[in-house]
């Protein structure tokens, strides 16, 4: 039985070692193809404190009409985060590039309310605009508690500052094995348009980009994302002298791009305002690490009426808006602010020259002018808190303040139109500069036509003089070959509202501050207290009534 059993062992064992010698070797296991790698970025910009849906015309359907819709709302812009988030697991990136600590519930809340929110709603990484910091970099801190979001801040230095520890230089985050860096830059008149306070810029756009670029490659990033917080005009300079830059989601413009500006290799999108769209961005990256720009998918995503809101974010908001008080006190005034038309339009206004001084303080700026029109308000606001429904009010048209360069003789033919203006809404109220009108001389006339553009009829006798403040404190006369830093409003300079074309026609190096009456009172009522205005010091005389 022994012998039997053993040589049927070793009859199968030579069976089995003849069976492998005969057959094929197995197939080597297949080497994965590497396949290109989709990622999406979406985002906002300028949302404003904008948390509720609000009313719009908008052109929703692409046919040049436009409808009355309710858009925007941070409940509606959480569904459509988490839709998205939903499609794409592990591939999506949710950014905002700032301007979002603004209005009512940042005066009530100090940014809880906005970042708690915007947390909830899914926003992951976050670059600051210059609004951020109109209560000052502690408020801001005390407000990124209530916040889940990474912040970057490239180009702030930061070191011993509230901010300390709370923002980071760069970010890199992995999406599923694409590697995405991050930078930020900020619009270099920050030390003029917020209360940075020690908070400083580090350095000029450009350089801090492409040192950004540089470390973000060192760390092995594929792709490279700028957030940008300095206008769509500046997004384009950017990229145009720091190639290396995928992508750029810019801010501060207030503009939509419904298709991405391309300069060289650089993609670059603008997140609009108040939040009646989410830029969505897909990006298809190739397993090298390149991608084809051409290639990339911009979408406006419509954050309308048609999409629910979130129930736990729509909650939250609820909550928070059942805790505004009956007003929203922002400071006080112990003196009365006219703000009826007479008082604006018939001589000079104690509250005009109040914001008018305040702008030239600001964005240092020799003269500022603007027209009696573009304050509101319409009534007498007694001795009292000074509210955000007040200033919404009397900045009833929302007008950014333009900065540029003014030859003299074309601020003497400005003077001109205002003395022609005299008793409407044209009529201008100046601060850095003071003039003498004589109603009983000839009035400037102005022409508009449709091919050849504005044009002086009648040149006007009615200024007897013009004077400006010079930095010792004292007065010179406006000199006609010189040249000013002017600041006036959008109304004017863009639109030649009132027939002020020389704003645009004549002014070099504009700039778009995107500050306005109210965020600049609101600014300074919340870091004074008291908002003033003095008597008035015949900066504006009117004579021969």
């Amino acid at each position: 039985m022994r012998i039997r059993l053993l040589t049927a062992v070793v009859i199968a064992t030579t069976l089995a070692m003849l069976a492998s010698c005969c057959r094929p070797p197995e197939p080597p296991e297949p080497t994965a193809v590497p396949t290109p790698r989709l990622f999406t970025l979406v985002g906002t910009a300028d949302l404003q404190g904008q948390l509720d849906p609000t009313t719009m015309e908008l052109d929703l359907d692409g046919d040049g009409v436009k409808e009355e819709r309710s858009v925007g709302g941070i409940a509606r812009i959480a569904t459509l985060i988490r839709a998205l988030e939903r499609e794409r697991p592990g591939r999506v990136a949710v950014v905002s590039v700032g301007d979002d600590l603004m209005n009512r519930y940042f005066h009530t809340f100090k940014g809880r309310a906005i970042f708690e929110l915007m947390s909830a709603a899914g926003f992951e990484i976050y670059a600051f605009g210059n609004h951020e910091f109109d209560k000052g970099p502690q408020v801001l801190a005390e407000a990124l508690g209530h916040a889940s979001f990474e912040c970057v801040c490239t180009d702030l230095a930061v070191d011993g500052t509230a901010l300390d520890g709370l923002c980071a230089p760069l970010i890199i985050e992995d999406y599923e094995g694409l590697s995405v860096g991050y930078f930020s830059v900020m619009t270099e008149g920050f030390p003029y348009v917020t209360s940075g306070e020690n908070v400083k810029l580090t350095g000029a756009n450009v350089d801090v980009a492409r040192d950004a670029i540089a470390r973000l490659r060192e760390q092995g990033a594929d792709l490279i994302v700028g957030l940008t917080h300095i206008g769509l005009d500046e997004d384009v300079k950017l990229a145009a002298a720091v190639p290396g830059i995928d992508i750029i989601f810019g801010g501060h413009s207030h503009e939509y791009t419904t298709e991405p500006v391309r300069v060289g290799r650089t993609v670059i999108v603008n997140g609009g305002e108040k939040g009646p769209y989410l830029v969505r961005l897909d990006i298809t990256v190739e397993p090298d690490g390149g991608f084809d720009p051409d290639a990339v998918r911009c979408t406006l995503v419509q954050v309308t009426d048609d999409v629910a809101a979130a129930p736990d974010v729509d909650v939250a908001l609820g909550g928070y808006r059942e805790s505004f008080p009956e007003a929203i006190v922002l400071g006080r005034t112990d003196v009365q602010w006219d703000m009826t038309k007479a008082a604006l339009r018939e001589g000079e206004s104690c509250v005009a020259n109040l914001v008018n001084d305040r702008m030239r303080e600001k964005f240092a700026v020799d003269v500022v002018l603007n027209n009696a029109g573009a304050f509101r308000g319409k009534k007498i606001y007694e001795p009292g808190p000074v509210t955000d429904a007040m200033l919404h009010e009397i900045d009833e048209f929302s007008n950014y303040a333009y900065a540029m360069d003014l030859d003299g003789d074309r601020i003497l033919e400005v003077l001109e139109r205002s003395a022609a203006n005299f008793g409407e809404g044209g009529l201008l109220h100046a601060s850095g500069l003071r003039y003498t009108i004589d109603l009983s001389r000839k009035s400037q006339i102005v022409v508009h036509d449709e091919a050849a553009g504005w044009s002086i009829e009648e040149p006007g006798e009615r200024v007897l003089e013009a004077e400006v403040l010079g930095a010792d404190g004292g007065w010179s006369p406006l000199d006609p070959g010189g040249t000013y830093r002017v600041l006036s409003n959008s109304f004017l300079v863009n639109h030649a509202g009132d027939g002020y074309f020389w704003f645009k026609q004549y002014g070099r190096d504009q700039v778009n501050t995107y500050s306005t009456f109210y965020s600049i009172l609101a600014e300074i009522a919340g870091k004074e207290g008291v908002l003033n205005p003095e008597e008035p010091d015949g900066r504006l005389t009117v004579v021969g009534r």
